[in-house]
């Protein structure tokens, strides 16, 4: 690595940028979309963004789930689908034992737990069971869980794998158990306007602070403006490339931009796209194995495209 150091550090920028943008290419065709998104979660982790409410479950959203999860009985099993670390710490709290964290990655699970503790919310790693798996092929007992938990979990599986994917989650749960997940939706509100036309209403907007949550709206905005609706997803170098299109002298606009494009270098480093679906893509996918016991939004962000679904097994199935 040392010797490949002192070889690439004689290159110029711009031949740095095209072995950059090979290396993307390589990757992207070698790697099938779990291998880049699991490399994205293991450089990544969760250390970043802990205290935004799109990126996170908010402290209503929190509610959401506890609500639905609390009842009288505390040896309910449950499995929690990714290391997301606010959930992770809910699951602690209301005093659920031996809850499962199913990740494709140890070192991501390790990651939301040091994210935990900059929050200062310890837990007790004791009351867990670590696996590690894909979440299509789980090695873990049918209709055993009365509780299946998780975050934005369809933003993980390629639309492609997705009923496969629903199935798996169906078939672990007892007959009465409850998939309990936000979800984020794409606005279709967007599908008509010129993407330069969407970064100019962010930046012109008259709260305009270039906050990370600013950054996230302008982010998700165009992601869903930009998506291809064959394959539901959005590619991050057609976000980047609108963002560096846009022309303004203004250094606090400069630096807004500047921040979604590092937001989202991760992606383009894996070649790893965004999914992105539509309300009626997803429940169409949900409507497979289960049925919709109630649909809730938070009240603390503006939380319409992230709503919480309250999912039960359909009666007929198994």
């Amino acid at each position: 690595m040392r010797l490949m150091y002192s070889i690439l550090k004689k290159f110029s920028n711009k031949d740095l940028l095209y072995i950059r943008e090979l290396i993307t290419g390589i990757l992207a065709k070698k790697l099938s979309y779990h291998g880049q998104s699991k490399l994205f979660w293991d450089i990544n982790g969760y250390s970043r963004n802990l205290h935004v409410t799109v990126a996170n479950p908010s402290k209503n959203d929190l509610e959401i789930y506890k609500n639905h999860l609390v009842d009288d009985r505390k040896d309910k099993k449950v499995l929690l689908l990714g290391s997301t670390p606010l959930l992770r710490n809910l699951l602690n709290e209301i005093g659920f034992r031996d809850y499962v964290i199913a990740d494709f990655s140890f070192s991501t699970i390790e990651s939301s737990l040091h994210a935990l503790d900059k929050l200062g919310l310890n837990i007790d790693i004791e009351n867990e069971i670590w696996l590690k798996s894909n979440w299509l092929d789980m090695p873990l007992e049918p209709n055993s869980f009365d509780y299946i938990v998780g975050d934005m979990i369809f933003t993980q599986i390629e639309p492609s794998k997705q009923s496969f994917f629903i199935t798996k989650i169906s078939s672990l749960l007892k007959q009465d158990g409850n998939f309990i997940a936000r979800m984020q939706i794409c606005n279709t509100n967007f599908d008509s306007k010129n993407p330069q036309s969407i970064i100019e209403e962010v930046l012109s907007s008259n709260d305009f602070e270039n906050t990370t949550r600013q950054k996230f709206i302008l982010l998700f905005r165009l992601k869903d403006r930009l998506r291809d609706k064959q394959t539901q997803t959005t590619s991050p170098h057609l976000i980047t490339n609108e963002l560096l299109r846009f022309h303004t002298s203004d250094e606090k606009r400069k630096d807004m931009l500047r921040s979604v494009i590092k937001m989202i270098s991760g992606r383009i480093d894996v070649g790893l796209p965004f999914i992105t679906q539509t309300r009626e893509e997803l429940e169409q996918i949900i409507s497979q194995e289960f049925s919709i016991k109630t649909r809730l939004n938070a009240r603390d962000y503006l939380s319409e495209d992230f709503p919480i679904y309250v999912l039960q097994k359909n009666i007929n199935k198994s």
